[in-house]
């Protein structure tokens, strides 16, 4: 994760290198440095257990993307042929390895839910010997043998 200071020094040489090239370069490094923002603000959101914030930057991020398309779309050959040296490679991967963790991040929220909702479920439940069912209680066979 990036500290505070770490997004505004990227900004800065994302900003100089585009200063480089074409403004639709330019305009396409912004627009994924936003995507990247975007991306370290899900995984807050999914942390935090925040949905209105992971609502919000899900709908950014919606039309941010169709930005990105646009301004791909548009893209001459010369600049292209400048996509590593404006940055957009950089924070391509960046952009990656942010997916990446925040499916990770999203797992393992789906996991605690199920496990906790396992828990909160299993807490009542009365076995057929009278005991109190448990987390970890084992149901028995859920098949009756008819040739005993």
């Amino acid at each position: 994760m990036l500290a505070p200071g770490d997004l505004e020094f990227a900004g800065s040489a994302v900003d100089r290198r585009a200063g480089l090239s074409s403004p639709a370069l330019s305009a396409l490094t912004a627009a994924l440095g936003r995507l990247v923002a975007m991306s370290d603000g899900v995984a807050d959101a999914v942390k935090r257990h925040d949905r209105l914030a992971l609502d919000r930057c899900n709908e950014q991020a919606e039309s941010s993307i169709d930005e990105v398309n646009r301004l791909t779309a548009g893209l001459t050959e010369e600049d292209r042929a400048m996509l590593g040296e404006a940055g957009v490679t950089a924070l391509c991967e960046r952009l990656a390895a942010g997916m990446r963790r925040n499916a990770y991040l999203i797992e393992q929220a789906w996991a605690v839910d199920a496990a906790l909702m396992r828990l909160l479920l299993g807490l009542g439940k009365v076995g057929a010997d009278g005991t109190v069912g448990g987390y970890s209680a084992n149901p028995g066979p859920a098949y009756v043998d008819r040739e005993a």
